[in-house]
């Protein structure tokens, strides 16, 4: 039985049950993470930040904690306008609809910069220049040795993350070419190990770290930008307030050298 005919059938039954999952709801907000079912009402005091915490080492979980480097932004950045974070776990392809439905005031997910974006929202300036990079098995890094070139015209099975913009990318660009689409990174990260792809195409940061943590399955990055994108934060249209906040704390972080240390901390390579 799902959890959510659970909640149907014996909620409304069992008052001591429906209690007990009230409080346990509530001990997740207080926690600072915000389970996809429950929403958190606009409040003055409290900055709800959506994510999507499967993009290390932008944003990601372990042991329960939301971490990474946009993890980071997030506290010092509710720090300094006086609020107190709150994460928004959401699912990669809801967090837009989730911010122009008030659900939450930011995203702050590793998300790029595109021309269907900025139809829809506002953006903080730039904190990080990305774009696509090709991670593959060291053995074989000469035959991708002149980046997203090498996949043309080739018989290489490229992999990407369903959705996200290298594989919008890879789908426009190159024609006729074998793929090999999936719902999490760390998967196709799996699949390139154990010989089920030739190479991943995926947002720079994120092929930076896997390549940094399977040096030991012999994975290197490409260092050719595919793409050229700029990473940042996703506001509201019209919450010019916040805007203005979050473009202010960058410039801060800036003149402090703050910034560039934070990126460096997290991102291998970069």
């Amino acid at each position: 039985m799902s959890a959510k005919d659970f909640l149907k059938r014996y909620c409304f039954q069992m008052p001591l049950l429906s209690a007990l999952l009230v409080f346990l709801l509530t001990a997740c907000i207080q926690s600072g993470v915000a389970p996809r079912t429950v929403r958190i009402a606009p409040d003055p005091s409290i900055l709800r930040v959506g994510v999507s915490p499967n993009a290390p080492p932008l944003i990601y979980s372990e042991n329960g904690k939301i971490i990474g480097l946009e993890a980071e932004f997030a506290k010092k950045f509710a720090t300094y306008i006086g609020r107190k974070v709150k994460f928004v776990k959401l699912n990669w392809k809801d967090q837009i609809q989730a911010l122009l439905d008030n659900q939450i005031d930011i995203i702050m997910s590793g998300m790029s910069i595109t021309d269907a974006r900025e139809y829809q929202i506002a953006f903080s300036s730039p904190y990080l220049r990305s774009g696509q990079l090709l991670l593959v098995r060291l053995a074989e890094k000469p035959r991708f040795s002149t980046g997203i070139y090498s996949l043309m015209n080739s018989n290489h099975v490229i992999g990407t993350v369903k959705g996200t913009t290298g594989d919008l990318f890879i789908t426009k660009t190159i024609n006729g070419v074998k793929m090999k689409h999936f719902k999490k990174s760390a998967d196709a990260v799996q699949a390139l190990i154990k010989k089920e792809i030739d190479v991943f195409v995926y947002d720079a940061p994120m092929i930076c770290h896997y390549a940094a943590v399977n040096e030991n399955n012999k994975l290197v990055p490409i260092f050719t930008l595919a793409t050229e994108e700029y990473n940042a934060w996703g506001i509201r249209k019209g919450d010019a307030e916040l805007l203005n906040q979050a473009n202010a704390f960058l410039e801060d972080l800036k003149s402090q050298q703050e910034l560039q240390r934070m990126i460096r901390t997290w991102i291998p390579f970069m």
